[in-house]
């Protein structure tokens, strides 16, 4: 069985599926989204290889001191050139940075460590620790089915030969092929076991990375999504209050400059009007900076706030605006009082722009069900059929429904406009 792996999965991998399961490891430096180092186990660094060469050292010190003596240089060569294969041929391979070999290639470094090892082992048979080290390094490289096939030879071939040569007797040759035999399976099982392991902790690992990625690009999406409402909310404050403001300035302006020479006092009226305007404007404006809230309607209170703007049109107009308050007041939530503030501003906006009213009337009904405001005019009126231009309606809607109210108007060419705003209860329909 060869297993082809790629150790070090990136953003682009694929899970590993079929019979070429990937062995995927975590990235070795600091992970971004994390404080700390993320290893996967399979990188062993440096302290691998440290461990296989002493272990290999202990060996070859045992060839030198044991088995026949006029053979123990020679094994102890044998030991060292199982070292230079591994150093050579099988260290690379082990490197998360790697893939495991092609079948080929796999065959040929299990036979460079059988070609030296297994003679070894027939002329020494206690040089068969030298397992420890390689059996490792066999199941790292190649995979569990040729690395039990390798460690198979080196435990059984030298067995079977004495037993062919007449050293043992087969009794004890099947003794020791029965044990060895289990152990193999056992191997075999084992080790497979562990692939599977590893292959569904890399599949876990592409997992956890796709999570990660996608947790990252929700939060960017919801940063985005944030900054575009708050934008919106800043233009719906600024139409809804500065534009408004400056619109009136606007046509103070262009009535000052008429009036200057015929009639001073209204003028002067107007004057006053402007300058009380461009106060406003300017509190908005730090209230928007400061917390986007109306600072006037915090200190005067949503009826007075009302009575206010209708007093201030009904001056810079000379029309009739009337502003009733109506059942018993009570205390609204501040989203509320802003909603409710801004589309009695937005329908009075558009009345100094469109209507050519007469008289114009606000009423702010306090009900068991909820509040309610109507702005109605008996200006001009327009066909609602017809498209809608400019920002004021659709910020009115979006207010009302941002605080689970209905926003109505009715209006017909020449029987003038009327804007109904409900906002009902939380408990109105339980």
């Amino acid at each position: 069985m060869t297993m082809t792996t790629d150790r070090a999965p990136g953003p682009d991998t694929t899970a590993p599926s079929g019979s070429d399961p990937a062995w995927s490891e975590a990235p070795t430096g600091p992970d971004p989204s994390s404080d700390r180092d993320e290893r996967h186990a399979w990188n062993m660094g440096v302290w691998w290889h440290v461990a296989f060469t002493l272990a290999m050292a202990a060996v070859i010190v045992l060839a030198l001191v044991t088995g026949p003596p006029e053979w123990r240089w020679l094994t102890a060569a044998l030991m060292v050139a199982v070292v230079l294969v591994y150093l050579v041929f099988a260290r690379p391979l082990i490197s998360p940075e790697k893939d495991f070999p092609s079948t080929g290639r796999a065959l040929r470094l299990m036979g460079l460590f059988l070609l030296p090892s297994v003679p070894a082992v027939i002329i020494n048979p206690t040089l068969v620790f030298a397992l420890i080290a390689i059996a490792p390094v066999c199941f790292m490289t190649v995979g569990s089915v040729l690395a039990v096939a390798t460690v198979g030879v080196i435990l059984l071939f030298p067995t079977v030969l004495d037993g062919l040569l007449g050293w043992e007797d087969w009794s004890s040759v099947g003794v020791s092929l029965l044990i060895n035999g289990a152990i193999l399976g056992y191997a075999l099982w084992f080790g497979t076991w562990i692939e599977r392991i590893v292959v569904q902790s890399a599949e876990r690992y592409e997992l956890i990375e796709a999570l990660r990625r996608s947790r990252e690009e929700v939060s960017r999406l919801s940063e985005e999504a944030g900054a575009l409402a708050e934008r919106e909310h800043l233009a719906r404050e600024m139409h809804d209050t500065l534009a408004q403001g400056f619109t009136s300035i606007i046509t103070l302006t262009q009535a000052v400059e008429s009036e200057l020479d015929s009639d001073p006092a209204t003028a002067r009226r107007h004057l006053a009007l402007m300058r009380e305007t461009a106060a406003e404007n300017l509190a908005e404006t730090r209230a928007m900076v400061a917390a986007r809230q109306s600072l006037r309607l915090d200190d005067e209170g949503l009826d007075a706030s009302v009575r206010r703007i209708c007093e201030r049109l009904g001056r810079e107009l000379g029309i009739s605006v009337n502003a009733e308050v109506t059942g018993a007041p009570e205390e609204l939530a501040n989203d509320l009082q802003i909603c409710l503030l801004r589309t009695a501003q937005e329908a009075l906006a558009n009345v100094r722009k469109h209507a050519g009213a007469r008289t114009t009337t606000v009423t702010l009904a306090y009900t068991d069900v909820g509040v309610r405001l109507t702005v109605e005019d008996d200006g001009l009126g327009f066909d609602t059929s017809l498209p809608a231009h400019g920002n004021g309606l659709a910020n009115m809607r979006h207010r009302a429904e941002s605080v689970g109210g209905l926003l109505e108007l009715e209006s017909s060419p020449g029987g003038g406009t009327t804007v109904r705003l409900a906002i009902p209860h939380d408990d109105a329909d339980e």
